[in-house]
């Protein structure tokens, strides 16, 4: 049985705006931010149809969160990583070309109302559950797709563990 850490972390470059969500700004501020990343080779893999694709996702996790009888206080919500993934966002890993700084919040600050998980990130776990071409079928497990609690997540941690680098095989 896995044990759930009892903080959650958000990583960010030291010198940038920290606690930000690039959809809560208007479209062309936001598109010109991540036209400027792609750019300098740090987001290569941003689509022209990501900034949509985003705020699309977003949508669904607030609206599921609030179909659970949650009170999210932001519309876009804040991104952490449940404990910390220093793998995943280390210098020259999926999202930094530097070591980025953590900001690391105790998980006792927050309420069941406030705050909500996806296993694993939000993006690939909805596109995964809402795939019809097929390419998903052989990752897709009964998590992917679902906006969990803080309750829901700790089951979810225990049956299967932090995805961690499981998000290069899926095999959990």
């Amino acid at each position: 049985m896995y044990e759930i850490p009892s903080y959650i972390t958000h990583y960010y470059n030291v010198g940038s705006d920290i606690l930000k969500n690039v959809c809560s700004y208007p479209d062309e501020m936001a598109e010109q931010f991540l036209s400027t990343l792609k750019e300098s080779g740090k987001r290569a893999w941003l689509h022209p149809g990501y900034l949509e694709e985003r705020r699309r996702v977003e949508a669904w996790l607030y609206s599921e969160f609030v179909r659970k009888g949650k009170k999210p206080h932001l519309q876009s919500p804040l991104y952490f990583v449940l404990g910390e993934n220093d793998d995943f966002f280390q210098k020259n890993g999926f999202f930094s070309d530097a070591n980025p700084a953590k900001l690391q919040i105790p998980l006792s600050l927050f309420n069941s109302d406030t705050i909500s998980f996806t296993y694993p990130d939000s993006m690939p776990s909805l596109a995964i559950a809402t795939d019809i071409t097929g390419r998903g079928d052989l990752y897709r497990k009964p998590i992917h797709g679902q906006v969990f609690t803080l309750e829901e997540i700790v089951e979810i941690v225990q049956e299967y563990g932090l995805p961690g680098d499981k998000w290069k095989t899926e095999e959990y």
